[in-house]
């Protein structure tokens, strides 16, 4: 019986890979629900390059009033600086995609000119 009708599955099919992929997006990477259905509609065209020394689990350790020095052990040298240091870009696009996976940590500097995380970002990145 089953074995004649394995099409009755392809609407299950259909229905709950994007639906694993949803979850998967929401747990594994911390997305809120808008942007994990963002991150599972360009699931084939996203790319995303992160920096050498990069480690998800490393990133969502990074608290804010954390030194830059204390981040710089933690998850590496950055890709890119930009804004006189303020913000330190831990991922970019793969080749010429529009669709990626930000990771990025926004800095103050403090009284001292001690850069101080503000905040980091976790976003999927769709232009």
């Amino acid at each position: 019986m089953l074995k004649k009708n394995w099409y009755l599955f392809t609407p299950l099919l259909l229905i709950g890979l994007p639906a694993l992929l949803l979850v998967f997006y929401i747990l594994s990477f911390g997305y809120p629900v808008g942007e994990a259905v963002e991150a599972v509609s360009h699931f084939l065209q996203s790319s995303t390059r992160y920096s050498l020394k990069y480690d998800d689990h490393r990133f969502a350790r990074i608290k804010p009033g954390m030194g830059g020095r204390d981040v710089f052990e933690l998850v590496g040298v950055p890709f890119e600086r930009r804004n006189n240091d303020e913000e330190w870009l831990y991922a970019l696009p793969q080749g010429a995609t529009k669709y990626y996976h930000e990771r990025k940590v926004i800095f103050v500097r403090d009284k001292n000119d001690v850069p101080l995380v503000k905040e980091t970002v976790r976003a999927f990145h769709a232009d």
